[in-house]
């Protein structure tokens, strides 16, 4: 079993734009439930990693954000989130954690430095793991291992990803390739194979490269080539190993962290977190850290098999749905009424009725709504906004959003 203390790290930050209206500035996607499972990503997240953790999560999470974040983390909720479709566990109290308030958004690699910096400070062999807050995995079992083989190739020095295995030839998510002996760091050949064994012997893989979002023709490639994995974002290294690369890559960001969490608990803490905390470099820890390291044979992959989706728009949000029906019906919706010919899952309180209609309808109003023969919609019924979205456009509702502030509309972010 891994030795060292294992500290899981959640940054929880984000408009999610493309699930607006549901998502919004003041209430954003990792406090929501877009599921009907009866708890927020969030809180779901919590859940997952608090049988792992050995020491509290740290959300990292805005200001503005603190108060509800709080109130989630002291809200009971399920011991174990169930992937959609299998059986709900007794509630219990979710894992408390440790809040972190980041005064603006920089990105994820000021966030996850942050909060490792602070674990650094307490206990500098600890290993963190970074987990988003806002997606939706499934089979805990799977997830559990896969954490465990990262924890053990985090101990060897590595900067440690999961690598989700690719079913469609999705165009949304970035890619990691697996690499070999050849990839990975070492003066000499037998030095390289020797690294490639110890990964292997805890159920890592060499990374030869991080790619962006590919187009589809790209994406089948990867597919069929079966040496690429889905990137989820999570990533497990050593504190002191983060904060020690990120010094070479970015030095100003690694002394402002170190500098803000030697300040923590002190009177100058407020001081020092204004002060620092606008001057470090804005960057995505992909950008900052995972494709350099990954260039010099530094980075790892744990592959894993259990389902995930970062349920980045109503495309990905209406997919979960029509894949588990049940999991609709727990926020007062579930299938529409109608003549049983085509999918329409309802989430929230919205009265549905519907002829040979595909769709996926979120409520917050109570109005009676009809569909006849529409195929592939999403329909958000708010108090003050109403979307038609065809599931097929989904990424473009950030455009929609970015123009509201031109429009007067600001408002309804």
């Amino acid at each position: 079993m891994p030795q060292a203390p294992f500290v899981p790290v959640i940054p929880a930050g984000g408009a999610g734009a493309r699930l607006w209206p549901l998502s919004r500035r003041a209430h954003p996607k990792f406090l929501l439930d877009l599921t009907g499972s009866g708890a927020s990503l969030l809180q779901q997240t919590l859940a997952r990693l608090g049988p792992l953790a050995d020491r509290a999560p740290i959300v990292v999470t805005g200001v503005e954000h603190v108060e509800a974040v709080t109130a989630q983390v002291q809200s009971p909720v399920a011991d174990a989130v169930p992937a959609p479709g299998t059986a709900t566990s007794a509630a219990t109290t979710d894992p408390r954690a440790r809040i972190l308030a980041e005064p603006s958004p920089r990105s994820s690699m000021p966030a996850i430095a942050l909060a490792a910096a602070l674990v650094e400070r307490e206990e500098p062999d600890a290993v963190i793991g970074s987990f988003a807050a806002d997606h939706l995995i499934g089979d805990q079992d799977a997830f559990a291992g896969a954490v465990t083989a990262a924890r053990r190739a985090a101990e060897l020095g590595y900067l440690v990803t999961l690598g989700i295995e690719p079913t469609r030839p999705a165009t949304g998510f970035g890619y990691i390739e697996q690499g070999a002996a050849k990839t990975l760091a070492g003066s000499t050949a037998a030095d390289r194979r020797g690294a490639e064994a110890a990964l292997r012997a805890v159920g890592a893989r060499p990374v030869a490269r991080f790619v962006e979002k590919p187009d589809r023709a790209r994406a089948e490639r990867f597919l069929a080539a079966g040496t690429f994995s889905w990137n989820a974002g999570i990533f497990v290294v050593r504190a002191r190993v983060l904060l020690d690369e990120l010094a070479a890559q970015i030095p100003g960001l690694a002394r402002g962290v170190r500098d803000i969490a030697a300040a923590h608990g002190t009177a100058e803490y407020d001081d020092v977190l204004e002060r620092t905390w606008p001057r470090l470099t804005s960057i995505a820890i992909d950008h900052a850290l995972a494709e350099p390291l990954a260039a010099a044979g530094k980075v790892a992959l744990v592959p894993a098999d259990f389902a995930w989706d970062d349920v980045g728009d109503f495309a990905a949000l209406a997919r979960q749905l029509r894949e588990a029906p049940a999991a609709g019906t727990g926020a007062g919706g579930g299938p529409a009424a109608g003549d049983g010919r085509g999918d329409v899952q309802v989430l929230g309180a919205a009265d549905v009725g519907a002829l040979s209609s595909t769709a996926t309808v979120y409520g917050a109003t109570d109005r009676h709504i009809a569909l006849v023969g529409v195929e592939g919609l999403s329909i958000v019924d708010t108090e003050d906004v109403l979307l038609v979205l065809a599931d097929e456009r989904a990424q473009e509702l950030s455009r929609l959003v970015a123009g509201l502030d031109e429009q007067g509309l600001g408002h309804l972010r």
